[in-house]
C-alpha cells in the first residue's frame, strides 16, 4: 500500500494501527458473504447437503479473500475521511494544501 493517494497526497496510514477496524468491517462483509452463499444454495438447490455447502463456500471465500481485505481498508478509512471530487485538481495546481479533510 503506498504511503500517500498519488491523486490527493491524502496519508493512508493515520497512526498505527489504524486499519485493525478494518478487520470488523472485513468480519461483516465475510459473515454476509457467506450468508448469500448460504441462501443461494437454499433457492437453487433446495436438497444440497451440508459438506457441499461448506466445501463451496469455504473455498470461494478463500479466493475472495484479498477483495475482501481490500474492500474493507477502504471502507475503513472512508468513515474517517470524506471524499473530495475536486481534490485532485486542487492537489496538481497547489503542492502545499492537502484537499482530502479528516471528519
Amino acid at each position: 500500500m503506498p504511503e500517500y493517494c498519488p491523486a490527493c497526497g491524502l496519508k493512508f496510514e493515520r497512526e498505527p494501527g489504524f486499519y485493525f477496524g478494518a478487520m470488523y468491517v472485513g468480519y461483516a462483509f465475510s459473515v454476509a458473504y457467506l450468508t448469500a452463499v448460504y441462501v443461494a444454495f437454499e433457492v437453487l438447490y433446495p436438497g444440497f447437503e451440508l459438506w457441499m455447502y461448506f466445501t463451496s463456500a469455504i473455498t470461494s471465500l478463500l479466493v475472495f479473500t484479498p477483495v475482501i481485505f481490500r474492500v474493507s481498508r477502504v471502507v475503513w478509512i472512508n468513515f474517517f475521511v470524506s471524499y473530495d471530487s475536486k481534490a485532485s485538481q486542487n492537489f496538481s495546481s497547489s503542492s502545499d494544501e492537502v484537499p482530502c479533510r479528516s471528519v
